[in-house]
């Protein structure tokens, strides 16, 4: 069964359970390995509530599919994109008392074989358990069986040899949504990864009035994409911008030291 996520950049995950408060930093995890090589970096848990937990860490191969940013666990290890099978996690349990940190190594085995020269994804699964003992309200006609519910933060790994160099995105598709509730002009692009390695990108519009030949720069939030993958990006232009017509550049920073991806459309606001 796929578990679907949000796929976001994030520098570190906290989760907060009624009395429990947990954090894991970072969310994410950059290998450079070659064929055959060995690397480990480090994870940090930390228990910012008021007792105990106990944590284990595994790993899983995740899709994505659509232009969301959401992904889906995948159970297969055999998984043509995945390199769960290449991780470990030194400690993988561990319990933690209250105010205390753990450090976690996260092991990268590459295999020295063909196959393994691609850029390859995964995520370390940090999962929380809390056991729940007695029936509900004390309630005599119930169990005293414990219950574990488990609460999870996923760390996204990413692993490109060095010999994948090759970036390129392509803008697929960009329009003019109209005005939206908050009186804004929203536009929406669509960006497609048609290299070998994973792109994190930067996308901005350049505004431009046809009128007084005036230049606003509009950021948006990073994101990143996968080989073969999409990802659609939503701009908002602010309501205090003039009336009149605009020639809008949309651009995508995808890491290129040469290359940018980019679209442009006329858009009128009256």
């Amino acid at each position: 069964m796929s578990r679907v996520i949000l796929f976001g950049l994030l520098v570190c995950v906290t989760l907060s359970v009624k009395a429990q408060s947990v954090s894991v930093t970072p969310s994410r995890l950059y290998f450079k390995e070659a064929l055959g090589a060995f690397k480990s970096q480090k994870i940090r848990v930390t228990n910012n509530g008021s007792k105990s937990e106990t944590f284990q860490v595994t790993f899983n191969n995740f899709g994505s599919s659509g232009n969301k940013g959401k992904t889906q666990i995948i159970e297969d290890e055999n998984y043509e994109h995945g390199c769960s099978q290449w991780l470990s996690a030194s400690p993988a349990f561990f319990e933690l008392a209250p105010g205390v940190t753990q450090d976690v190594d996260i092991m990268l085995q590459v295999p020295n074989v063909p196959e393994a020269n691609t850029s390859r994804w995964a995520v370390a699964n940090v999962k929380l358990s809390k056991e729940n003992t007695g029936g509900k309200d004390g309630a005599s006609n119930e169990t005293g069986m414990q219950i574990m519910q488990t609460f999870q933060f996923l760390i996204h790994i990413f692993q490109t040899p060095p010999t994948v160099t090759y970036k390129e995105a392509n803008i697929t598709s960009f329009v003019h949504k109209g005005t939206n509730s908050n009186n804004q002009q929203e536009l929406v692009m669509e960006v497609e990864n048609t290299g070998e390695t994973i792109l994190d990108c930067a996308p901005y519009l350049d505004v431009v009035s046809l009128v007084t030949g005036e230049t606003t720069r509009i950021n948006s939030r990073a994101f990143t994409v996968l080989p073969e993958g999409k990802r659609e990006i939503r701009f908002q232009i602010p309501s205090t911008l003039a009336k009149g017509k605009y020639s809008i550049l949309g651009v995508v920073d995808y890491g290129s030291d040469t290359d940018l991806a980019g679209a442009e459309l006329e858009i009128e606001i009256k």
